[in-house]
């Protein structure tokens, strides 16, 4: 179980590559997902550490709708390296809302 769980949060942390270098207005050379942690909510929250250079990290917050609202999933967080992507993973508040259904 334990596996199968770290396989979707590190996939999620993946699908949200696009959102991410949308929000941050760059291209990553890396978007290596190596730490998460997960939140049971009305669906789940993903909080994923994704390594972006050699030094340098950001955390992202996604969340996924239950399977009976279809599952998808949704960045709704992002933390900078100066703003402690570089830091310890650990829960956010959301504070992006990138996509109008959620």
């Amino acid at each position: 179980k334990q596996w199968y769980q770290r396989r979707v949060a590190i996939t999620a942390g993946d699908e949200m590559r696009p959102a991410c270098e949308e929000h941050a207005s760059k291209k990553f050379d890396v978007f290596e997902p190596v730490e998460y942690k997960q939140q049971v909510v009305a669906g789940m929250n993903y909080y994923v550490k994704v390594r972006i250079d050699n030094e340098n990290h950001i955390h992202i917050r996604v969340y996924q709708k239950l399977p009976c609202y279809g599952g998808s999933k949704h960045l709704h967080g992002f933390k900078h390296p100066h703003e402690g992507g570089n830091g310890p993973i650990e829960a956010f508040e959301a504070h992006l809302n990138l996509d109008d259904e959620c």
